[in-house]
Parts: structure tokens; sequence; C-alpha cells
């Protein structure tokens, strides 16, 4: 496949200004009238298709939207979230402030006028301009919609559900584009996605010569069950994990002499966004806190703010989960770091108003986001809305951190190629990426390999598997080569050219950058307050390694005369002990549930593999405690 260069960023040597071809200037043209109307790249996905079309919406349907307008001297700021984050710049750690920054690059009151100016004109309402003037937020009949942007919204048949999206590119009067970066809302498929995963239903269990029940294990191998011979003719495999416990965790991963000395993460704030919020959320992990052992919240430790009114929508699903486990995890690494709660209020357009809301009061100094979109098929609108976010964060010192998704290459839940997601993808971002973790019932590490996994099913009379052994993939770390982002200079050296070269031409951005636990068959144990009734169960995927990895980075962080920021240009740069590299296993290690209905091997992640250095699955690897924490330290020049 030829890699589109669609954003091309941190190329050495390269200005990387900040333009996506989606977007770029208008078609040169000769004295255009003020009335006469450009096109606004971007707003038209690709996947529109004319056979895809099943109908259209209700004109008099209201639908929101976003009009994005474009930084000034966008290279400039880029150029500086480059030099603030390299140890071996000038810039380094010489951060704005969010009124600094918007004073030079934030778009102009004046040009938030013509705007909102224009979309009073149409018949629009114009519902509020978010903060640093960087976009407008608005809605509208359908009718109106189409006649001020000079389309035609439609429904579309895709990947088994209807969408809404514009049949062609949006155009606006030559006299109002220049204000305008792009606009975003308008294709409803554009929905973020909780990065959560659950261990497999047990299934069949009447066979008369089913092996008597077992129980799942708090730790490795603790209990085990009888199955049908597998690798090298084993029948018996240990039972999945019940759910680490925050000890075991910082125990196996060399952070609890760390924590007994005072580095607990206080004084460092760790933001969480996820769409919506759960009114039980600072209750439950307290309650989890007190159950484990754990120190709970302090009176102020935990703050947040909703979005409300939430804008229900059945395409965002159940993010109730993906908060509690985000918190929990933040706290269960960090006890002593603030957690700073942002809900969205819905999975579109609502996460961008929540991750400007953090840029722009500087609410947090770490940001963890355990959600993506499945590949980097967005409108471009949308990325170049989001990129110039994480450009303004990483100006301020302000780090994002993003699971790297929980499916592979994706190409198991219908991507044709194998693709990564964004925004891991973004430069500007940490991806992080998902391993299976075994701990001993001291809480000692005992192994880790990359997530992946095939699961293969027992057959009805527990004799032997419905499929040739490993089975099907199930689930995995995230990861792979972006089709939209050049190589970041911090990545030179140390991704293989077989990666970051994938897709022919220059270099690529590459994810994962690190990795922490994420297979829900090692998973977290979390308390969560469902329909009324608290209750405890594992819960896996890269929204457990992200907030873990967060809440890693706010120990590295304390007593520190300035944030991290954007950690890669550090992480990369941090000597090979501070890392496990995570391993392709010897032989086979899999699983069983307490039932013995089927067998899950680790380590099989679709197309994704982990080997020796740098991996698509894991990354750099995962963090070796103390070493890690006091290399970052020296390196960021703290200590």
């Amino acid at each position: 496949m030829r890699r589109r260069t669609a954003i091309g960023l941190l190329g050495a040597g390269s200005v990387g200004v900040v333009v996506a071809a989606a977007l770029a200037a208008s078609p040169a043209l000769s004295a255009p009238k003020s009335s006469a109307k450009v096109p606004v790249g971007g707003t038209a996905p690709s996947w529109a298709a004319s056979a895809h079309a099943v109908g259209k919406p209700n004109a008099a349907k209201t639908e929101s939207f976003s009009v994005v307008l474009p930084l000034r001297s966008a290279a400039t700021a880029e150029q500086l979230a480059r030099g603030v984050s390299d140890p071996t710049s000038a810039l380094y750690h010489r951060y704005l402030t969010p009124k600094q920054f918007n004073d030079r690059f934030a778009p102009s009151s004046s040009s938030v006028k013509k705007v909102t100016d224009y979309l009073k004109a149409q018949g629009l309402t114009v519902q509020n301009v978010a903060q640093g003037n960087r976009w407008v937020n608005a809605s509208g009949t359908v009718s109106a919609v189409n006649k001020a942007f000079g389309t035609q919204l439609t429904t579309y048949a895709k990947d088994g559900t209807h969408v809404t999206a514009p049949a062609h590119t949006a155009s606006v009067p030559a006299s109002v584009k220049p204000q305008i970066a792009g606009i975003t809302g308008l294709d409803s498929s554009v929905r973020a996605k909780p990065t959560t995963a659950r261990v497999a239903p047990s299934g069949k269990t009447k066979a008369a010569d089913a092996p008597k029940p077992s129980q799942c294990s708090t730790y490795w191998a603790q209990h085990s069950q009888t199955v049908p011979q597998a690798y090298a003719g084993k029948d018996s495999y240990p039972t999945y994990n019940c759910g680490y416990t925050p000890d075991q965790l910082q125990s196996a991963y060399g952070l609890k002499g760390t924590l007994a000395n005072g580095t607990d993460g206080h004084g460092v704030t760790v933001g969480v966004i996820d769409a919506y919020g759960s009114p039980t959320i600072l209750a439950d992990a307290n309650q989890y806190s007190t159950n484990q052992g754990q120190p709970t919240f302090a009176k102020g430790q935990y703050k947040q703010k909703l979005f409300k009114p939430f804008d229900m929508q059945d395409e965002c699903g159940d993010w109730s989960t993906e908060q509690t486990l985000d918190v929990e995890s933040v706290h269960g690494i960090a006890p002593g770091a603030n957690v700073f709660y942002v809900g969205a209020k819905n999975c579109d357009t609502g996460i961008d108003d929540a991750a400007n809301y953090i840029v722009q009061n500087h609410s947090a100094d770490i940001v963890s986001n355990s959600y993506d979109y499945v590949g980097e098929d967005l409108p471009a609108a949308e990325i170049n809305k989001q990129h110039s976010i994480f450009i303004q964060a990483t100006v301020e010192g302000i780090g994002f951190y993003f699971s790297s998704g929980d499916y592979g290459d994706d190409m198991a839940i219908g991507a044709p190629q194998p693709v990564a997601d964004y925004a891991a993808t973004d430069p500007f971002v940490t991806a992080v990426g998902g391993t299976s973790l075994g701990i001993d019932a001291g809480g000692n590490y005992l192994f880790e390999t990359g997530w992946g996994s095939s699961l293969d099913p027992v057959s009805s009379d527990y004799a032997t598997y419905t499929e040739a052994l490993p089975g099907e993939f199930s689930g995995g770390s995230g990861g792979g080569t972006s089709t939209l982002f050049d190589q970041p200079s911090y990545q030179k050296r140390t991704v293989p050219p077989a990666l970051s070269q994938q897709w022919g031409g220059k270099p690529a951005r590459t994810t994962p950058d690190v990795s922490m636990v994420g297979d829900p068959y090692t998973g977290y144990l979390i308390g969560q307050t469902i329909d009324g009734t608290y209750s405890e169960d594992a819960i896996g995927g890269t929204s457990l390694s992200t907030p873990l990895f967060a809440g890693v980075q706010a120990l590295a962080s304390q007593g520190a005369h300035a944030p991290i920021g954007l950690a890669n240009p550090t992480l990369y740069s941090l000597p090979k002990k501070a890392y496990r590299d995570v391993l392709p296993t010897r032989e086979p290690i899999a699983v069983t549930n307490p039932r013995g209905s089927y067998l899950l091997t680790f380590d099989r992640d679709s197309t994704l593999r982990t080997t020796f250095g740098y991996d698509n699955v894991t990354g750099l690897g995962s963090p070796v405690g103390a070493t890690f924490l006091k290399s970052e330290k020296q390196l960021a020049g703290w200590r």
C-alpha cells in the first residue's frame, strides 16, 4: 500500500508544518467574489460512496457540529512543541501558560466573529465558542446545515449500522474560508470507543464428562483445570486471573519501595478523560481502596468537571466501567496523586471539548485517555483538530497518554488491512500498549508477554478442541505503522525500518511507545456500583495499561521543577535497563477458565509480533520500577 501523507510531522530536520492534505489551501481562484463558495477540505469521509447511501435524514432533524478555526503561526507552534519536549534543546521545559500560548497562537476574536456571523446568517444556532477560540459549537436543522455548507447530509450503511455524513465536501464563501480549518461532527461515524476488555464467557458446561469446576486464580497458577491435551501433550493449565490488586502490581513492577519512601505522586495532577460520569465513582474508588488496604482519596484529592447535560447516544455505549477503571488504576499506582476527572457530554465532539478544557485551564500535568478510533480513517478535519490540541498541551508541559487499542491490527473487526489506531498514532502523544503479566504468590514478577490472545473452545464432549490450536485471535494490544504521520525524530535509530517503512516511502510514526499489563486474563480488579450494588470484577484492555502508566509518570513527576510534558523524547533516550524488553515466549503460555471450556494462548497478537528491542505490540517494553523512575528523573535534569 502506498502510504498517504495527510500530515507530515517531526521529520528529521523538517519544520513539521501541521497541514492535512485535505485541509490545504483552496485551489487558486482568480479574484473570487465574497459570495463565491470554496471547499472546506476534510469534511466528506472517504468511505461515503454513493453505493453505501440508504437515504437522507429528516430535513427538520437537528444536527450539532463544530467549526474549527486554524491556529495562528501553526508551524511555529509545532516547532516550539518539539523544542520544549527535547532534552537536547535550549527550549527544553520552557513551557508557556495557556494565556501565553493563546496570545501567540490562538485564533483571533475577529476570526470568531466572522464565523459566528456567517453561521447566524444561515439560520444556525451558535451554542458556544470553545476556550482559546479554538472552535465554534453550533447546531441547526439538516436543511439549514446543507444550505450553509453546500453539501447534502446523507444516511449510509456502515459497519452494520446507519450513520450520517456529508455526501460531498462542504463549502463556504471565500470571504469566510480563511477563518475555517475544518468542520467536525457532521460525520456521525466518528465515535471514540472505550478500550476495556473482559474474559470470554465459560460456554457449554453440561457434558457428563466435564471436569469439576475450579476457581479463578488470585496469582499465577494458584488454581488449574483439566482440558484436552494441548502443547507437548499437556492437559492441565492455570485458570485465568481473578484480577490483580494494587498491592500486587506495585510489587511486581518494583514500586513498593518507592511508595514506602514517600514517592506516591503527591503534588502531581493526573487528568482522566472519558465520556459521561458515574455518580458513584469517588465512593466506589474509596470503597475499593479500603477493601484492598490502600489509601482512600483525601479531601480535595479527587475533583471532576462534567459537561452536562450529557448527550446520551446509543453509538457511544456504556462508559461507566471505563471511568471506574481509569480512576482506580491511577490511584492504585500513585495513591498520592490528585485525580481530575473530566466527563465529556458525548463520545464525539464532546471528547474534544473535554480535552480542550484541560489544556485551556492547565487542569492536569498528565492526561490518561483510554479510548481510540478504529484505525486512522477519520475526517482530516477531526484529526487536525485533535492534533492542534496535543500541540498546545505539549507547549504547556501537559503529557497526553493514549491506549493503543484492543484488537491488534484491527483486521479482526473489519479493517481491510493492518492499521494502527488514532489518537495513539499522533506524534505528540504517548501510546501505551498492553502485556500479559504473571505474578507469583509473593507478589514477585514472573513473566510478561505481549498481550495477544488466541482462544480455542473445547468441544461439547470435552474431548477435543473445536479448532486447530491456538484457535482464533480474540484480542490484543493495538499497534502498527501510521499512514498519516511521518516518523518523529525521537523514534529514529530505535524503530526498525521493517516497521517504520511498512508502507514504503519515508519512515512513519509507529506505535506503541511503552506498555504495561492489559490482558483481561491477567487483569486488574476494580470496584464498581452497578444498579445500586457494589461489586468487584477483573477488567483489562489498553484501557488498563494507559492509566497504570500515567500513574507511573505521576511518581516520576513528583518534586520535579517542571512537568514531564510530552514524554516520548525522554522515554526513547532512557537506558535499556529502565525497561523490561517483552520478548516472544519460548514455549506456549496458556490459561483456561474455571470450567475448562476453552484454552487461551498468550502472545498471539494478529499480525503484530513481539521481538527483541522495539516492537509493535509492546513498544520499548514495560517500566522497571525504581530504575525507570530514577533514569527518567536524571535525564530530565531533576536529580
